[in-house]
């Protein structure tokens, strides 16, 4: 038993013509006949009197009519529910972080996007940049964003950002508007400096000891506490500038000038495979986004 055929039959028991009921059906009269005839060979009986171009009911044909206006109804019902149901699937995408970068805007860039398409569901992950990788290659991350290059020639990195070492030190309350000039030795005499979270700040340091003997330094390894740190007063730390935008613009505490040698950079990298096309459009956000 085919659709088509109910459909044929519901159209000919209104319309009580089977040239009415192809005309509504944008389809041939002999069209509609075969329908009704495969239709009764279906079920085995006789749905229509014919007389001429004149057809009627039969009792099982009256009978058969109810049950298929609950098939064609049920039918209806399950398409909308299915088109319902796909429209309100959602594409999930896994955005494995650098904990150095939950502290700038990116958050909400993500945020921003997910308010924009409602058809995303999005997941962060906050992982060391050397293992954003193997996240990528288990498939447990569709992006990934920290810092450096990836390893492995299945993974495309896209650089997003270079951002210079800045060396910061805590907010001199008693001078804060006096714009007071720091000397780089008298900072290291009263601060440690915090290194070890990011290779970067490692290699100042075999440098920074050839020109200030007094460095005493602090090993902590995630960037987000030696931010949290310096802002209690506790200590010093080259970190990169897009990572302290924030605290700089509110004074949480004081960029140092540094001009004993150049600093290094560091470069954010966003990694992804190039084949998702699901991912593109989260991807054009961030790129096209202011990034602090």
């Amino acid at each position: 038993m085919e659709l088509k055929w109910i459909q044929s039959f519901v159209v000919a028991a209104k319309t009580g013509n089977f040239r009415e009921a192809a005309d509504q059906l944008f389809i041939s009269q002999p069209s509609i006949t075969v329908h009704i005839h495969q239709l009764e060979e279906s079920l085995h009986v006789q749905l229509f009197n014919r007389e001429h171009t004149k057809i009627s009911l039969t009792e099982e044909g009256a009978f058969f009519l109810k049950q298929a206006h609950e098939i064609l109804a049920k039918v209806a019902e399950s398409k909308r529910s299915t088109q319902l149901f796909s429209k309100q699937k959602k594409t999930e995408i896994t955005v494995v972080l650098s904990p150095l970068l939950t502290e700038t805007n990116l958050p909400h860039i993500i945020y921003q996007f997910l308010m924009e398409h409602l058809e995303y569901d999005i997941r962060i992950i906050v992982e060391d940049s050397e293992l954003i990788d193997e996240q990528l290659l288990s498939n447990k991350a569709h992006i990934g964003i920290g810092i450096g290059k990836s390893k492995h020639r299945l993974i495309h990195a896209e650089k997003i950002i270079s951002s210079p070492m800045q060396l910061v030190c805590p907010l001199d309350r008693q001078d804060d508007e006096t714009g007071r000039y720091y000397e780089l030795s008298d900072l290291f005499a009263k601060y440690p400096l915090f290194t070890g979270h990011l290779k970067e700040a490692i290699l100042i340091e075999p440098l920074l000891q050839k020109y200030i003997s007094t460095v005493r330094l602090m090993s902590i390894s995630q960037s987000y506490i030696v931010k949290r740190f310096v802002k209690d007063g506790l200590g010093m730390a080259f970190l990169p500038k897009s990572i302290i935008y924030k605290e700089m613009m509110e004074g949480r505490f004081n960029s140092i000038d540094f001009d004993l040698f150049e600093l290094p950079t560091v470069d954010l990298y966003m990694k992804y495979d190039k084949e998702n096309d699901q991912i593109i459009p989260l991807l054009d956000k961030i790129r096209n986004s202011h990034f602090y």
